[in-house]
């Protein structure tokens, strides 16, 4: 298992931290956990071409989670009509509803997109399903946010990963981190600075401590942060005691289990290892 950091930021502009979204790397299996602007440069520079992803799975619609799944599209039906290349259906991923509003922009952005091979995959929380074509499973747990929004579980064999989306303090991020092995976790600004329903340093410690991920990595950083470890050192300042691997993400970061350890390095570079615990 491989866990990719593509966007590390928000929609605060900042020039090296992209807009959420993520790449999970399982097996032959690539998953894509939210499109936000600039994840199609973040997935060209690994090397990575969109038509191999599997799925893609959507922790609400924002547009800083979700707007580059229409040039990815885009990308797609071009490759597919004209280059001659083949692939089985794309699966999106999402909360109820989720065809009928993306079908809805494909008809105003760009009609031909109905064209494309997808396949839909809605589920409400609590509702544990495989994605189609892959060996993972997702179970979507409560959040509280905005534009239907959901916390993610996945799972493989050997491995859990939680991935928090965007969310004030709840207890369905409590339930999805649970002895995973990584808690990919927003923390978007200082306990001093409130963002509307996101998460601070006082309210991830909390989730760490209640929750017991092997490791948690800081994501959704915005520019209140001038570096990211400055996010880590907060949170870190208000646990008094926790075995968790504590890493504050960049553009890059890459979260592996080694001999069944947390692990990481930051890296935009294909097998680049610029920093590993």
């Amino acid at each position: 298992m491989e866990w990719i950091v593509l966007g590390s930021g928000t929609l605060d502009l900042h020039p090296e931290r992209g807009c959420s979204s993520h790449l999970l790397r399982a097996g032959s299996d690539r998953v894509l956990l939210d499109s936000g602007p600039g994840c199609l440069d973040r997935l060209a520079r690994l090397g990575q071409d969109p038509l191999d992803l599997d799925a893609i799975v959507h922790s609400h619609s924002h547009l800083d989670h979700l707007s580059d799944l229409f040039p990815l599209l885009f990308h797609r039906l071009g490759a597919l009509r004209h280059a001659g290349r083949e692939a089985p259906p794309l699966v999106l991923a999402g909360p109820p509803g989720h065809e009928e509003r993306l079908r809805a922009v494909f008809e105003l952005l760009y009609p031909k997109l109905n064209r494309l091979p997808l396949t839909f995959l809605e589920a409400d929380v609590g509702e544990a399903h495989r994605l189609p074509g892959t060996a993972i499973r997702c179970t979507p747990f409560p959040a509280v946010h905005s534009q239907h929004p959901r916390t993610l579980r996945l799972e493989g064999v050997g491995w859990s990963v939680a991935y928090s989306g965007d969310t004030a303090p709840c207890g369905g991020l409590v339930d999805a981190a649970r002895r995973v092995d990584w808690l990919v976790v927003e923390c978007s600004s200082p306990d001093a600075v409130q963002r509307g329903e996101h998460l601070r340093p006082v309210d991830v410690a909390d989730v760490i401590r209640r929750a017991r991920p092997r490791g948690a990595a800081l994501v959704h950083l915005s520019p209140h942060w001038l570096e990211p470890d400055d996010a880590a050192e907060a949170v870190e300042g208000h646990l008094a005691e926790s075995d968790a691997v504590l890493v504050a993400a960049r553009d890059g970061t890459q979260l592996r289990l080694r001999d069944g350890l947390p692990a990481y390095s930051h890296s935009m570079v294909p097998g680049g290892l610029l920093e590993m615990s």
